[in-house]
């Protein structure tokens, strides 16, 4: 171990379907857009990768509605942006309570997501901010899960060992990348199920 770095455990979280659930997203954007959800969740996950790795909002939002058969409008390309990036960085009541414990028992919490520029913005300055200690996201770091870069990079950073981090992510093919880089990571399923596993680790009461 580097002599520089940290014994202290980090508990890392990804955003969507962790943290937040954006619901009605698509069926929101889809009504915007003046299309049907199927057509519209298409064209949004065909051109979703590009974006997540920092790639501009106007150039992807004018891919997802000619994708989807509609010509394109500034005003609303913008309408999306905001309503997209609002909406998946919302936190559900049971993750901001489980925020709010880590962060009264001093625990250190990053995020990890796979997320554009304006999800980190909007992240970075939302109303639970203060709960979160440091932050990494594909768009910022130009790599993206699973690849296994983004863990090593994010492992550096925050100067402690691989085996330090806690890791909860919704998709297997990130936790199996996430354990194959050397952190310790779970699949989420509930908030509960993630609060008995930090009380097991002796992280919380």
């Amino acid at each position: 171990m580097d002599s520089s770095q940290s014994s202290e455990l980090v508990v890392v979280f990804d955003v969507g379907e962790v943290l937040v659930t954006p619901g009605e997203l698509f069926a929101e954007l889809a009504r915007q857009a003046g299309t049907d959800v199927q057509t519209l969740t298409a064209a949004y996950w065909a051109h979703r990768g590009p974006f997540d790795l920092g790639g501009g909002a106007d150039s992807y939002w004018r891919a997802v509605l000619e994708g989807a058969g509609i010509t394109h409008d500034a005003d609303l390309a913008l309408r999306l942006e905001e309503f997209d990036a609002t909406s998946r960085t919302t936190l559900r009541p049971d993750a901001r309570s489980m925020l709010e414990h880590l962060n009264a028992s001093s625990v250190r919490v990053a995020i990890l997501s796979n997320a554009p520029l304006g999800m980190a913005s909007k992240a970075r300055t939302g109303d639970w901010a203060h709960l979160v200690d440091d932050w990494f996201f594909s768009g910022e770091l130009s790599m993206a899960k699973p690849d296994r870069r983004i863990y090593e990079a994010v492992t550096a950073k925050l100067g402690i060992q691989p085996s330090a981090v806690i890791f909860f992510d919704d998709r297997q093919v990130n936790v199996e990348a996430a354990r194959a880089a050397g952190w310790r990571a779970e699949l989420w399923t509930s908030a509960e199920t993630v609060q008995k596993t930090l009380r097991d680790l002796g992280l919380t009461s």
